[in-house]
Parts: C-alpha cells; sequence; structure tokens
C-alpha cells in the first residue's frame, strides 16, 4: 500500500512459461477479511521472452485503511 495515497498495490512477477514471446494482462482485486472487495487493479507488461519473467505492479485507485488481501482474478496472455 502507498503509505502516501493509501492505494493498495500488488507487485507481481510474471513468468513466460511458452515457447514464443508473450503480452500479459493481469487483473488482481484487494479484498479486506471478511472477503470483501474493497478495490481492483491491472498490470500489463509487454514482449516477454520466452522462459524470462517481468515485475509489474496493479495500482488500486482508492483509498484503503484497512489491511488487505490481494486476489488474481485473471491473466490473458497473448503473442507479442
Amino acid at each position: 500500500m502507498d503509505p502516501v495515497t493509501k492505494w493498495a498495490d500488488a507487485k507481481l512477477l510474471i513468468t513466460n512459461r511458452s515457447s514464443k514471446a508473450g503480452n500479459y494482462i493481469v487483473q488482481v482485486e484487494f479484498v479486506d477479511a471478511s472477503g470483501r472487495r474493497l478495490s481492483e487493479a491491472t498490470a500489463v507488461t509487454s514482449n516477454v521472452a520466452p522462459g524470462q519473467q517481468s515485475e509489474a505492479t496493479a495500482q488500486g485507485l482508492e483509498q484503503i485503511t484497512t489491511k488487505v488481501t490481494c486476489r488474481i482474478t485473471d491473466v490473458t496472455r497473448f503473442a507479442s
């Protein structure tokens, strides 16, 4: 969570396990202890070579003042 804005974020490490370069879109949600969704975010990374990794951040846009858990809700991969 960003200490200034109080926006939740998720640091992601995306690994291309295919034989061709790929682009990735990862959607995440931020939920409280009861499982209630408080925010959501998307991370995008392009041209990840076969066997390589890419770091990305999914940045929420709502202020959150409680502890949250991040859950990946969808991953889309398409060829570069």
